[in-house]
């Protein structure tokens, strides 16, 4: 909670002190998998919503801040071939920084970095039989690279589809095992979403 109000004081206070600004929101979809459980495919959707504070850099360029709620993880659901199901639910409080540029009138790319705080780290890892018992915790903290484009639909609102992927393990393999640079399980999500600035 503490880690919470943090973001929320520093996004305001950084909006409050640049010389001129937009604020907004962000809302859409994701989809998300989790790198080193054995399951491919981004099959896990979750929502993507939050505030954004724009601040110009020159014409052509912002650097961006946002406090987003994301839902994250992982799903396979059983088939006839294959009973087996599985489901992980992580959701995050999220803090993006990012440089954002217009190569055209209508369409830019971002890329930039992220901040996550963990809302609850146990007893979200189900399978077919309910709650997975004596897994691993998940790291309370995440940091992810973002990149991503975005496609202005008028004045005030965009289209925006962004990719992100944890630097740091979120948490360690099955008995800490680790292989050169695979050094546990990371986050990866994609995510589709619609902007307004106020």
């Amino acid at each position: 909670m503490k880690t919470l109000l943090f973001c929320v004081a520093l996004l305001l206070t950084v909006g409050s002190y640049a010389q001129s600004f937009s604020g907004g929101f962000r809302l859409g979809i994701t989809g998300t998998q989790v790198q080193g459980d054995a399951i491919s495919g981004f099959d896990k959707a979750g929502i993507s919503a939050g505030f954004l504070i724009g601040i110009p850099l020159n014409d052509f360029s912002t650097l961006d801040m946002e406090l987003l709620f994301v839902q994250k993880g992982s799903r396979r659901n059983p088939t006839k071939d294959n009973l087996t199901k599985y489901i992980l639910r992580l959701n995050y409080i999220e803090m993006p920084i990012l440089y954002r540029r217009m190569l055209k009138k209508s369409f830019g790319f971002e890329t930039g970095l992220s901040f996550g705080v963990l809302i609850k780290n146990t007893d979200v890892e189900y399978d077919i039989y309910g709650l997975m018992p004596n897994r691993p915790p998940f790291k309370k903290y995440e940091l992810a690279v973002n990149a991503g484009f975005r496609y202005v639909l008028g004045d005030n609102s965009a289209v925006n589809l962004r990719y992100s992927h944890s630097v740091l393990p979120i948490r360690p393999h099955q008995g800490n095992v680790s292989y050169y640079f695979n050094r546990g399980q990371y986050n990866l999500a994609l995510s589709l979403t619609y902007e307004y600035h106020f």
